[in-house]
């Protein structure tokens, strides 16, 4: 079922955020950054500054403004700055950095008004910060190295739920992240189960016929905000669940592939919401699937077509029960879009059952977990076809698991900082696919600690040796190395045992250094190394003399 956020709770949640903006402002959340009642220039670019310079927007009272007659105001720093934070109190506003030498290094556009927002990545080499404003009235504008103020609480958007699952999405607030916290009672405790950089997250470690509770926290380098006001649903299975358009986001027009606008009412699993369908709604898969069997809960005279990838037509089906699973006379194959057509009519459901033409997704394999001070650094195979992963961890053997990460699918390792040292940590990893998500990884386990890195003694002898390197694949790396930079690997390798020191080393591949290329480097990491050896020999270029060959005739 689902429940629609109320005008009544959206006032309310919106006079929370204002009324707590406006404590924020009050509190001097303009200062303690780099401009700070700093005289701004302006003019219609940073090389031609005219008139009179600007104060009124960085003096920390938002009573006072400035009128934008120039597009732009700026500041050039005496020092190069790293920006990893802004906030800009006038809409519309446009935030540039440039370095030293007036190129355009980073452009932000501030999604809140009047609020501390934590830019996606620092911006660094920043000599020049430029605000752009088309709206003209500006009151404040202030840039941090990071963010000193904590983020403006947000509010939860939508809420549905499936066959055992519950979809959030809330409103962004330019924080770096955000908190997901869930109890089984109204107002609390609640328990954090997700930490995701998006604005949306798909709760399935639910139970069908069980209420939950859900509130949302923003999250920056200054702590979390007060949590969103809270929303509450039951996962159920129904009629409307377990077929390939759950939760699905429906396009809408009068022309196939020309959308108009979205939809999630369809198939959010309540048949108490009701869409206007004038033309279509359609759905395009990711990989084609087989169709086998539909429901309709609507307006009359519907029907349903399916699409291949080239948008060839492979069949057409007219509903004739209502709010009833019907049968396809023969399923339709491989098919990429579906689409139901109505002149102009409301419709409450729509699914379509059937499998995806793709395998299922493999899970992860040979996952490692290594601890470090107040981290752990995870590593596992790579997965065919997979886009991306998800880390998920406990700290029970064996689960329940939250989510509380996900890289790429070129990435194969993650560094989990959210820890605290001499805790125990157990983790699993999926991944994730067209096809949908695999099944966990083994799991693996890791207790960061802080300590020391002891370098041993090495005791072979000579200045120069043959490193080999088995892999945990097989593969055998072997390289002709200084005694230096065998003791540097050594290092870097005990120390990685301890938990300390970075996931990966750097080989300098030397004379194998072929084409035109300053240096080649081969890249080893920890978790994959099963065992190493050290043959120590004299290269003839230190003060230990090479051994004479008796064989060779000039020795003779």
């Amino acid at each position: 079922m689902i429940k629609k956020l109320s005008l009544f709770s959206f006032l309310l949640a919106f006079f929370i955020c204002v009324v707590s903006q406006n404590e924020a402002a009050a509190a001097g959340t303009y200062l303690g950054g780099l401009l700070d009642n700093v005289p701004l220039k302006t003019g219609p670019n940073f090389q031609q500054p005219t008139g009179a310079d600007v104060k009124a927007i960085t003096d920390g009272d938002a009573s006072t403004r400035h009128y934008m007659q120039y597009p732009l105001v700026w500041h050039k720093f005496e020092d190069e700055q790293t920006i990893g934070a802004v906030i800009v109190n006038g809409k519309g506003a446009i935030v540039e950095f440039y370095n030293s030498k007036e190129e355009l290094v980073g452009t932000y556009t501030p999604v809140t008004n009047d609020g501390v927002e934590s830019l996606p990545e620092p911006v660094e080499h920043v000599s020049i910060i430029v605000l752009k404003h088309p709206d003209k009235n500006v009151f404040e504008w202030n840039v941090f190295n990071t963010a000193i103020y904590k983020a403006e609480p947000t509010m939860i958007t939508w809420i549905q739920a499936g066959d055992k699952s519950v979809d959030l999405d809330w409103k962004t607030t330019g924080a770096e992240s955000y908190n997901v916290r869930r109890s089984a009672s109204p107002g609390g405790p609640y328990a954090l189960i997700a930490n995701v950089k998006g604005t949306s997250y798909a709760d399935e470690s639910v139970v069908n016929g069980k209420t939950y509770y859900y509130v949302v926290t923003s999250v920056n380098a200054a702590g979390e905000s007060i949590p969103s006001l809270e929303r509450s649903i039951k996962p159920e299975a129904t009629i409307y669940t377990g077929g390939l358009l759950d939760r699905k986001v429906l396009d809408l027009g009068t022309t196939f592939g020309k959308s108009t606008g979205t939809t999630r009412i369809m198939t959010d699993n309540d048949e108490y919401s009701m869409q206007l369908v004038r033309g279509m709604a359609w759905y395009s898969f990711k990989t084609p699937v087989n169709i086998e069997s539909i429901i309709v809960y609507g307006a009359p005279g519907s029907k349903i077509e399916f699409y291949r990838a080239d948008e060839t037509l492979i069949d057409t089906f007219v509903p004739t029960l209502n709010n009833k699973t019907e049968n396809l006379p023969s399923p339709a194959k491989n098919v990429t879009s579906v689409v139901l057509k109505h002149t102009e009519g409301n419709f409450r459901e729509w699914n379509v059952f059937g499998k995806s033409v793709e395998p299922p997704v493999a899970a992860p394999l040979n996952l490692t977990a290594a601890g470090g001070d107040k981290k752990v650094t995870l590593a596992w195979n790579s997965v065919n076809n997979a886009t991306s992963y998800n880390v998920k961890r406990s700290t029970t053997a064996g689960g329940p698991y939250v989510t509380v990460g996900s890289v790429t699918g070129a990435t194969y390792t993650y560094t989990d900082t959210n820890v605290v040292n001499g805790t125990t940590y157990y983790y699993v990893v999926t991944a994730v696919a067209p096809a949908g998500e695999s099944a966990p990884s083994n799991e693996a386990s890791a207790t960061p600690k802080a300590g020391d890195v002891v370098i041993p003694p090495v005791e072979e002898s000579g200045d120069s040796a043959i490193l080999v390197i088995t892999l945990n694949n097989g593969t055998e790396k072997e390289y002709d190395l200084s005694m230096n930079e065998v003791n540097a690997f050594i290092a870097w390798y005990e120390g990685r045992a301890a938990g300390k020191g970075p996931v990966m080393f750097a080989i300098d591949k030397h004379e194998n250094n072929k084409g035109p290329f300053k240096n080649r480097k081969d890249y080893i990491l920890y978790d994959k190394i099963i065992t190493f050896e050290v043959n120590a020999y004299d290269n003839g270029k230190g003060e230990t003399t090479p051994p004479v060959n008796p064989e060779d005739p000039g020795n003779l």
